[in-house]
């Protein structure tokens, strides 16, 4: 097996794992919603309680950080299975030989 295609075995392997990884997050998305959802119908007109007040504005953070990781993992899943060069330079990097200087 060549060097290259070691490359693109690891980065397609990594490129899988990262997508199944953003799948598993996407899963935490309903408790997530059904959650905020339901502080958010815990509103009172008279009474404004801190705490939900609290758990909605955790709920949104939460939800929007679920997405953005979601987004990150598919595009690094993304960008491994494509293979650029400085993939290749991360992944497996060329050694120097000893005898060779700078």
């Amino acid at each position: 097996m060549s060097r290259r295609d070691a490359i693109l075995l690891i980065s397609r392997a990594l490129a899988v794992v990262e997508f199944v990884n953003a799948l598993v997050e996407i899963t935490y998305l309903p408790v997530r919603i059904m959650s905020f959802l339901h502080h958010e119908r815990q509103v009172s007109v008279l009474v404004v309680s801190a705490t939900d007040a609290f758990y909605r504005s955790y709920y949104a953070v939460d939800i929007a950080f679920l997405f953005a990781r979601c987004i990150g993992l598919l595009l690094l899943a993304w960008v491994l299975w494509h293979c650029g060069p400085w993939v290749e330079q991360v992944l497996l990097p060329k050694r120097e030989e000893p005898g060779q200087s700078s």
